[in-house]
């Protein structure tokens, strides 16, 4: 433990990252620029089962504590938490691991493959009183912060419509498909606007280049109070695009995730929201630190991308593959002990 120059109790995180791909690497960045910044955060090491993969990161981010195994990190009293960055079907098992271990975990979207396991991990983080956090990092886009704002009476009023584009051009997938892989942010991003969940999903999709995977997806969410979003996804888009349109009582807004730009239509009036763009991987992170910081000292916390959270998206992920299977819309199930948890956000 320590003190901020502010003279408040704080307490490092020492955070390992297990996955040393493509983005395993940017939360590596993160967590030294952090620690660079204050003693919160330290980067504990870095796991890969690929020595390939972990000789590529000493290279680009320099030395650390390089492992190919995460197994001895369990009984590592020196560790506090874990950043996972593995493919979405080894979350599970890598994620239980940790939290059995009493460490807190950030694990990436989507936080497992099926909502049944999801649900598991957080039944055993609350079990073990650490924390469990998502990859859901738009909660810390401060354009849709500023949109969450503006959905107010007194400016544009309460939502009737959404509409989101999720696209870009990616390779042919062998094991993916375009709902587990763009999906997460935009049932999340929804969440996070309206605070609530989908109570109907309907879904069709189609794979081109690869028959096996589904590459453009269609899904249409119904909510109990006639609120309707309509999500596009396409990994065939050579336009990259992360936006949202919402229509509402008093006028409508778009916003662009990339960018952080929020463009308001009141009537006649159309206004450029002034917005100081964040770093949300950044910001993710280090709301990720301040929850385990604070939980450690039995101090009381929110967890803005929850690990709950999470698992609320992987039942709308399920609920839109079998409206896509049985071709028909598919009531979205909530396990019961979370049904109050689905309306009150």
């Amino acid at each position: 433990m320590g003190y901020s120059r502010s003279g408040i109790l704080t307490t490092t995180v020492s955070i390992a990252v297990i996955g040393a791909g493509n983005w395993g690497r940017r939360v590596v960045r993160e967590i030294q620029t952090l620690s660079r910044q204050s003693r919160t955060v330290n980067l504990h090491s870095v796991v890969d089962n690929s020595p390939t993969a972990l000789a590529s990161c000493e290279q680009e981010l320099g030395p650390s504590d390089y492992r190919v195994d995460y197994q001895s990190l369990l009984s590592d009293p020196d560790l506090s938490a874990v950043h996972i960055c593995t493919p979405t079907s080894t979350h599970f098992e890598i994620a239980s691991a940790f939290i059995k271990a009493g460490k807190n975990v950030l694990v990436e979207k989507p936080i497992t493959l099926n909502s049944r396991e999801a649900y598991q991990l957080v039944e055993q983080a609350n079990a073990e009183r650490i924390v469990l956090s998502t990859g859901h990092l738009h909660r810390f886009n401060n354009g849709l912060r500023a949109l969450k704002s503006a959905l107010e009476p007194r400016v544009l009023g309460e939502p009737y419509y959404l509409e989101l584009e999720w696209t870009a051009i990616l390779p042919p997938q062998s094991h993916g498909e375009v709902i587990n892989e763009l999906a997460p942010h935009p049932f999340d991003i929804a969440n996070c606007l309206t605070g609530q969940w989908p109570a109907k999903i309907s879904c069709t999709a189609r794979g081109y280049r690869n028959g096996n995977n589904e590459e453009v997806a269609f899904i249409t969410c119904e909510y109990e109070d006639g609120l309707c979003a309509d999500i596009e996804l396409s990994l065939l888009d050579p336009w990259e695009r992360r936006k949202l349109k919402v229509v509402a009582e008093e006028g409508s807004a778009n916003l662009d995730c990339l960018d952080q730009k929020v463009i308001l239509r009141h009537g006649e009036r159309i206004v450029n929201m002034p917005i100081i763009p964040s770093n949300t991987l950044r910001e993710e992170i280090r709301h990720f630190a301040n929850c385990v910081s604070r939980n450690r000292l039995s101090q009381i916390f929110y967890n803005d991308n929850s690990g709950l959270l999470g698992a609320q998206v992987v039942s709308c992920l399920e609920a839109a593959r079998e409206s896509l299977f049985e071709e028909r819309p598919v009531k979205v199930n909530f396990p019961s002990q979370y049904r109050e948890s689905v309306v009150m956000q």
